[in-house]
């Protein structure tokens, strides 16, 4: 989600009992400011009365800012893991699109681990819900996101795994995603040869006159 760094800019504050978080919105717009900051405030709260305890809970919001709960844990933005806590995160994902939630940016800095083994996700910034028309491609991103999770963080910390042993539930993603790839590619390959023939053509008229 890079382009979204083009329009926000979040800035964190860790409470002096370090047990609360205040994440800071800014925008360009007013508008659009009150509306990211809305957008996550909501999102989390609507998750803790769903009962889903793998998100940080609001505590507060305002216009340009929302107070929740610090994540006590370590981020997966270097850290390897094994298969079984791959799972784990696949569930707490599973768990998600299963009460209507997408996440949209299951990117490894965004994943905590806690003490006790437990996945909790954070940044539901570019979160989306089941009546968004967007959510079955935000879903399908997060299947992705866990396809490259397993990759990069799974795949290289074990030498005995096979390296076509992969989730089922990910996997599907990957027997899209490829086609269409290469799709786009014979397409974009046709183009260019065309393109080369029509010069060609062009060029061999303008030489004959």
């Amino acid at each position: 989600m890079q382009i979204k760094k083009l329009f926000i800019k979040s800035s964190i504050t860790i409470a002096d009992d370090k047990k609360e978080i205040t994440k800071v919105v800014g925008t360009p717009f007013e508008p659009l400011t009150r509306m990211w900051c809305r957008h996550e405030a909501e999102c989390l709260l609507k998750l803790t009365e769903l009962g889903y305890p793998n998100a940080p809970k609001l505590i507060s919001s305002t216009l340009n800012s929302l107070t929740m709960e610090k994540i006590e844990g370590t981020s997966l933005h270097r850290e390897f893991i094994d298969e079984q806590m791959f799972f784990r995160i696949m569930g707490v994902v599973r768990e998600l699109h299963a009460l209507g939630f997408a996440h949209g940016n299951l990117r490894p800095n965004n994943i905590f681990i806690r003490d006790r083994n437990e996945p909790v996700l954070i940044d539901f910034e570019t979160s989306c819900q089941m009546h968004n028309p967007l959510f079955f491609l935000v879903k399908f991103i997060d299947r992705m996101r866990l396809h490259l999770l397993w990759q990069s963080r799974v795949m290289q910390s074990s030498q005995d795994l096979v390296r076509t042993l992969f989730p089922r539930h990910v996997t599907l993603a990957m027997f899209i995603i490829t086609p269409v790839n290469n799709l786009l590619g014979f397409f974009y390959s046709v183009k260019k040869r065309l393109r080369r023939s029509h010069k060609v053509s062009a060029r061999k008229r303008d030489a004959s006159r």
